[in-house]
């Protein structure tokens, strides 16, 4: 393989090296994103419903006299076709409301009731789906907490339908940027030898002459000038001895 084949490979891989490394971070970074989303809106639900759950018992209803919470998660839920599920429990880690009216009364799951003791929202993935949650609190200390269940499917078709379109995009682009960069390192190349060029035409004496915009072909041509001087000196000593040679 010649230098100019490889450098046009060389620049060619490079450049599809870098087109797939940044589709690949671009990929990244959308599912980071799109989880910092998610999270961002189910923390805001949660914290509407916390703020709702400790108003109702702040004027000294117990939680399972806050009938209105029933009613006003299941509208949360069939208003986000990506939540699974809410529940809410008391500190003791049963559930008191539930979309899933067949778990009232029923104990939640232990990690959730350990969980009442940070104040942040916390996270968990159970059965495949995420589980969000966060705790709320009454005069007394910790009342109990609210969670929110969102499946991962949507999320997982999003990442899906994004890394197909980038891999398709990828691919188109990778080919037009590695034929630019063959043409650029092509032209580069030309750019670079054509001085050299000059220089052996002038070298081999095939009629090419010096331009001024070099300072090898000038070089070259006083080199072949010195070439044809030293060939003239060498025939003419070479008479002389001939000469001699035919005198003696």
């Amino acid at each position: 393989m010649t230098f100019v084949s490889r450098l046009i490979l060389v620049a060619a891989l490079s450049v599809i090296a870098a087109v797939v490394a940044v589709a690949v971070i671009a990929f990244n970074a959308s599912d980071r994103v799109g989880a910092e989303i998610e999270r961002a809106r189910v923390s805001n639900l949660l914290g509407t419903l916390r703020g709702s759950t400790e108003a109702n018992l702040s004027i000294g209803l117990q939680l399972d006299q806050v009938s209105l919470l029933q009613p006003r998660i299941e509208r949360e839920k069939a208003g986000d076709p990506s939540i699974l599920a809410i529940d809410v429990f008391n500190a003791a880690g049963r559930a008191i409301f539930s979309t899933d009216r067949s778990v009232i009364g029923e104990e939640v799951s232990p990690g959730w009731v350990r969980r009442l003791n940070t104040d942040e929202v916390w996270t968990t993935v159970e059965r495949g789906d995420t589980v969000f949650g966060i705790r709320f609190e009454n005069d007394l200390g910790v009342a109990g907490g609210i969670s929110i269940t969102v499946s991962d499917e949507a999320r997982s078709a999003r990442a899906d339908r994004l890394g197909l379109d980038l891999a398709t995009r990828t691919a188109s682009l990778s080919v037009v940027a590695a034929l630019l960069a063959a043409a650029a390192a092509g032209i580069f190349v030309y750019v670079l030898t054509r001085p050299f060029d000059r220089v052996a035409r002038i070298l081999r004496d095939d009629g090419t002459t010096a331009r001024e915009d070099g300072t090898l072909s000038v070089l070259a041509e006083s080199t072949l000038h010195s070439w044809r001087q030293a060939e003239a000196q060498v025939d003419r000593g070479l008479g002389q001895l001939g000469a001699l040679d035919d005198a003696a």
